[in-house]
């Protein structure tokens, strides 16, 4: 009888780690599903993920601008220029002086003949020749070609920076896109004067940002990565996950409310942005929310 009660706890202890593990994750997800069928549906926004009114950061007359309204315009590319025909010719002008090279020639000529005549003179010395006043005098010749050929290298090296500085004020007129997105606006048209008025507003819809103000009683519920099902007019009930990158820290008292913020993907720009939503949270949980380029969100951390 000892025997098999031994037997019985060997049994019992070999399905142990296994059990256990099993009843760890049917109660984590038991919790994470009582919290999510607790939070109730919520009113929400869907809006661009970032808006941007794109200005020159030089003052000048517009010359061309290469989209219109509601155009889909990459990263990086132009989305207008200013004239700019000084800006070319001193690029020119510069590219011409940083080219030129016969200054450093001349000078390493003159530095070379220095030093064969300077070894003639230290020669002659050592025999009694000449004087030292010859002899000093030749070294002196020497150092000089040497500064000189120093000096024209350092012009030349500035004429690199000259060039460089030129290229830098042509660069700026013309402005780029600092993300991928659609032009929601244009203020400005071709032969206009700009200085500090924006140009275009463009507007990043992939990924979409989804605000929703949230009870204060939820404070602490909610996590960041956090999926929720978004539901948006006119989709027929159709709906989208989204996930929350940011938790407002602090709420609004006058409200009681504070922002939460999600990000939902739209690679075919099928959802709208500027339409009412609705969400509800769901119990899955993603570990590490990033936000788009890849950057994590310190603010969650």
């Amino acid at each position: 009888m000892g025997r098999n009660l031994i037997t019985d706890k060997r049994r019992l202890s070999r399905y142990r780690g296994p059990w256990l593990v099993l009843f760890v994750v049917h109660g984590l997800l038991t919790v994470n599903l009582s919290l999510a069928e607790k939070l109730p549906a919520l009113d929400c926004v869907i809006a661009p993920y970032q808006v941007v009114d794109l200005a020159s950061p030089v003052p000048g007359v517009l010359d061309k601008i290469y989209v219109d309204r509601s155009d889909f315009i990459k990263q990086g590319d132009v989305a207008a220029s200013l004239e700019a025909g000084v800006e070319h010719a001193s690029v020119v002008l510069a590219r011409a002086r940083a080219a030129i090279d016969s200054e450093v020639q001349v000078n390493s000529v003159n530095l070379d003949f220095d030093k064969r005549r300077k070894d003639r003179m230290d020669a002659l010395y050592q025999k009694k020749s000449i004087s030292i006043d010859l002899k000093e005098e030749a070294e002196r010749e020497q150092r000089l070609s040497m500064w000189r050929l120093q000096q024209a290298r350092d012009l030349k090296g500035i004429r690199q920076l000259e060039l460089l500085r030129a290229e830098e004020q042509l660069q700026q007129k013309t402005i780029r896109t600092p993300f991928s997105g659609f032009v929601l606006k244009r203020y400005k048209g071709a032969g206009e004067y700009v200085e500090d008025q924006p140009i275009m507003r463009i507007a990043q819809l992939d990924p979409l940002a989804v605000e929703a103000v949230v009870p204060i009683d939820l404070h602490g519920q909610l996590k960041a990565g956090m999926r929720a099902q978004v539901y948006t007019q006119g989709d027929n009930g159709q709906s989208y996950e989204a996930q929350v990158i940011t938790i407002d820290r602090a709420g609004d008292a006058a409200s009681g409310t504070f922002g939460v913020r999600l990000t939902l993907p739209n690679p075919d720009y099928r959802v709208l942005a500027g339409v009412k939503c609705l969400l509800k949270f769901s119990a899955g949980v993603a570990h590490s929310p990033v936000m788009p380029g890849g950057d994590n969100p310190t603010a969650l951390r």
